[in-house]
């Protein structure tokens, strides 16, 4: 595995803790991870197959059993059944710095997109987030919206969507 510069290292533990606490967003600034995490970790410390199985549920990515098991399987190297910091360091740290295409974007931004009108809602946003078991207040999720929001608009653009990955 390459070696990680410390920023580097530190943006791939916020990640993990987003996976450890069933809430995944895509690799974000660190002031934005920030802004998510805060209010809803549990911080275990470990990835259970349940919550990947969520993360994979709530990203509309269909897998089975199976697949599922492979997947922690793969990623399990300790054979504890739950995925350490470590582990997921070295399957994550090559593809989390990854540049992304637009296109491989756009994909990923019309699994939150579900009406494909361009923009995610708050309506969208919860209902993602009630999917992988996490039932926020309203102002909950229009204080995630907003953290994102830089047109003002009260809705996430592609372009904004854009940004949590520079």
């Amino acid at each position: 595995m390459t070696k990680l510069t410390a920023s580097q290292e530190r943006e791939l533990h916020d990640a993990f803790d987003l996976f450890d606490s069933g809430m995944y967003c895509c690799a974000m600034s660190e002031e934005r991870i920030k802004v998510w995490t805060s209010k809803y970790l549990d911080r275990s410390g470990r990835i259970s197959k349940n919550e990947l199985k969520k993360v994979l549920h709530a990203l509309n990515i269909k897998a089975n059993e199976k697949e599922l098991s492979q997947l922690m399987a793969q990623m399990d190297a300790d054979g504890s059944g739950e995925i350490d910091f470590d582990e997921f360091k070295k399957v994550m740290a090559a593809s989390f710095f990854k540049k992304y295409s637009k296109q491989e974007l756009m994909s990923a931004f019309k699994k939150f997109d579900a009406d494909g009108n361009g923009y995610i809602s708050t309506k969208e946003l919860a209902d993602i987030l009630a999917r992988m078991g996490r039932h926020l207040s309203r102002s909950d999720v229009e204080a995630m919206i907003k953290s994102l929001d830089t047109s003002g608009d009260g809705r996430i653009s592609f372009e904004e969507f854009c940004g949590l990955f520079d």
